[in-house]
C-alpha cells in the first residue's frame, strides 16, 4: 500500500515534469488559506486581467476604448461598466474573444451545454487548469481530505467520466490520489446497493457527489432499510443542494454534507467549508457579481443573477459571465476575512424559476417541498410548458396515487401559480437526466 504522503509527492512530482507545476500552486493556496490571504488578492488579480484583456484580447479592447484606464484604481468598479457576456456573445464573437498570445499558450477547447442545453465552446490554457485543480485540492483538504488519501467520486458527466477513466495516464493519477469514480449517469437499484455497500467497506475520507446521485442513495437505503455505516464527509456539486436533501443525506450517511458550487468554464467557484456560513469563494480564481436583470448590481444581501469573471483564464478571459444561475451574497460584515466573498445562497438555475400569468417569479424550493415528503413518489419533476400550465412527471413507487393529495398538490400550485393555472399528473417509469448527466427537478419553458 502506497502510504498517503508518498501518493501526493509522486503525483506532483510526475506532473512537474510535465511542466504543470501543481503541487507548488496547492500548497501556496494551502499556505495562504492557514496564514492570511492577502486583502488585495482579488482586487490585484483583477486589475492584471482587466489590463491583459484591453492590451491582448480584441473584444475587449473594442469595449473598453471609451472607457479609459480607471481599472488600475478601482477595478470592481470598472467592471461594471463592462457589457455582461452571454454564451450568445461568446458564440457569434469567440475569435475575437481569444488572447492574441494564444500561439505561445498550451490549450484546449472545451464546451459545455449546461443545464439548459444552450451549447458553448470556450478555451483554457494550462495555467488555468493547474490553478482550477489546485483549487479543487484546496477545496477538498479544508473539508478534511488531502491529496492521497481516499475519496469516492459518484458522478453523473459523460464527458468528466471518459476523461478521467480512460488510459494508463488516469488509472495512474486515480492510483496516485486514491480516487475511485463511480458512474452515477444512470443508477438503477441493484447498482444503488452496491454502492452502498462499497462506502460501508471503503469508509473513504470524502465522497464527491452530483446532489442528486447522492440524495438518490440516501432515499433508496432508507426506504429499503439498508444499513450505512458512518461516513467521514460528503461535498455535493453539480446541481442545486436543497435543503431538504441535506437533511435526507446527513441523517442517513450521519456525517457533514458540504456544498461546493462551479461550472466547467469557470472551474470550482465557491465551496462551504467548516466553521464558515455560506460558500467561501477562493480569491484567487473568480470574482462573483449579483446583478438584476439590466445587469446592474443589487445591494449585497439580495437575490439576482449570477455573474462571474475567471481571474485565471487569459487564453479567453470570460469578463462579467452569465453563468444562468441565481444566488445572493452576503453583505461583507456578514464575514471576517477582509476582502473575500461568500455566497449566502445559491438557488438553482434561472431557468429553474417558474413565472406567473401576472409576471411573478415562483422559486423552485416551494415545488420541491410540496413533494419531496411524499412516500409513494420516487422521482419527480415540474415543468411548466406555458404561463398557465404546470405538468407533474412522477415516479411511483407503486401504483396508488392517492387523490387526496393529488388536489393538495393541485390546490398548493394554484395558490402560488393563480387559479386560472392548469395542473395536471404524468406518470412514468423513468425521468432520464439530461445529456450532462445532471437531473434537473424543475423545467421552466417559458421564455423570460
Amino acid at each position: 500500500m502506497i502510504q498517503v504522503n508518498l501518493r501526493k509527492q509522486i503525483y506532483f512530482a510526475l506532473l512537474s515534469l510535465r511542466g504543470q507545476p501543481l503541487g507548488a500552486c496547492y500548497n501556496r493556496f494551502v499556505r495562504e488559506a492557514q496564514q492570511g490571504i492577502p486583502a488585495d488578492t482579488t482586487r490585484q488579480a483583477l486589475t492584471r486581467l482587466l489590463a491583459h484583456c484591453r492590451q491582448s484580447v480584441p473584444y475587449y479592447a473594442e469595449v473598453m476604448r471609451d472607457l479609459g484606464d480607471s481599472f488600475y484604481d478601482d477595478p470592481e468598479e470598472y467592471l461594471q461598466q463592462m457589457p455582461v457576456l452571454s454564451r450568445d456573445t461568446l458564440r457569434s464573437r469567440f475569435a475575437d474573444l481569444k488572447s492574441s498570445d494564444l500561439p505561445r499558450r498550451r490549450w484546449r477547447v472545451d464546451g459545455t451545454s449546461g443545464s439548459t442545453g444552450e451549447a458553448a465552446q470556450f478555451i483554457q490554457d494550462r495555467e488555468f487548469d493547474t490553478q482550477a485543480i489546485a483549487l479543487t485540492l484546496l477545496y477538498s483538504r479544508l473539508v478534511g481530505r488531502d491529496v492521497g488519501e481516499s475519496e469516492i467520486y459518484l458522478w453523473g458527466s459523460m464527458p468528466d467520466i471518459l476523461h478521467g477513466s480512460e488510459g494508463w495516464r488516469a488509472r495512474l493519477r486515480n492510483l496516485l490520489t486514491n480516487s475511485t469514480l463511480l458512474n452515477t449517469f444512470r443508477m438503477d437499484s441493484g447498482q444503488m446497493r452496491r454502492y452502498i455497500a462499497l462506502l460501508n467497506d471503503r469508509r473513504p475520507k470524502l465522497i464527491i457527489s452530483y446532489a442528486d446521485a447522492v440524495y438518490e442513495l440516501a432515499k433508496l437505503a432508507e426506504r429499503e432499510g439498508l444499513a450505512v455505516a458512518p461516513q467521514a464527509a460528503i461535498m455535493t456539486s453539480a446541481g442545486t443542494l436543497y435543503p431538504f436533501m441535506r437533511e435526507t443525506i446527513e441523517r442517513v450517511f450521519q456525517c457533514k454534507v458540504y456544498n461546493r458550487y462551479g461550472s466547467r468554464e469557470m472551474g470550482n467557484i465557491a465551496c462551504e467549508r467548516p466553521g464558515f456560513e455560506g460558500l467561501w469563494v477562493a480569491p484567487w480564481a473568480n470574482y462573483v457579481e449579483i446583478v438584476d436583470g439590466e445587469g446592474r448590481r443589487v445591494p449585497d444581501g439580495e437575490e439576482g443573477e449570477i455573474l462571474v469573471t475567471s481571474l485565471i483564464n487569459r487564453a479567453m478571459p470570460l469578463v462579467r459571465y452569465r453563468i444562468g444561475d441565481r444566488g445572493v451574497l452576503a453583505p461583507t460584515k456578514d464575514h471576517s476575512r477582509t476582502g473575500e466573498q461568500v455566497l449566502q445562497a445559491v438557488l438553482g438555475r434561472t431557468s429553474d424559476v417558474l413565472r406567473t400569468a401576472d409576471g411573478a417569479l415562483v422559486n423552485a424550493t416551494y415545488f420541491m417541498y410540496l413533494l419531496f415528503h411524499r412516500t409513494w413518489v420516487a422521482r419527480f419533476q415540474v415543468v411548466q410548458r406555458d404561463l398557465s400550465s404546470i405538468v407533474f412527471r412522477i415516479v411511483s413507487v407503486g401504483p396508488n396515487h392517492p387523490q387526496a393529495e393529488l388536489d393538495e398538490i393541485t390546490a398548493l400550485t394554484k395558490r402560488v401559480m393563480g387559479d386560472g393555472c392548469r395542473v395536471s399528473f404524468e406518470f412514468v417509469d423513468e425521468i432520464t437526466p439530461t445529456a450532462s448527466g445532471k437531473y434537473r427537478y424543475i423545467i421552466c419553458e417559458v421564455s423570460g
